[in-house]
């Protein structure tokens, strides 16, 4: 199944987030350290949108296949 560019690009800034989020904190970036970030802007999203995207990259960053639609 073709992934939706858009979903991509979501994904990537979603990730690309929590990973300055990280290293301004000065934490080691981890696949543990990634996913646990993840996991907290997916709790602080309000968006569903949002939210299924930050699992999405959550995914990604655990599995390292994209999520199937």
């Amino acid at each position: 199944m073709e992934l939706d560019e858009e979903r991509i690009v979501m994904i990537t800034n979603a990730i690309g987030l929590a990973v300055l989020e990280l290293r301004f904190r000065d934490e080691l970036i981890t696949e543990y350290t990634l996913s646990e970030k993840l996991e907290e802007m997916r709790q602080d999203e309000t968006n569903v949108i949002g939210k299924d995207t930050y699992k999405d990259a959550e995914e990604l960053i655990r599995t390292g296949r994209f999520p199937v639609i």
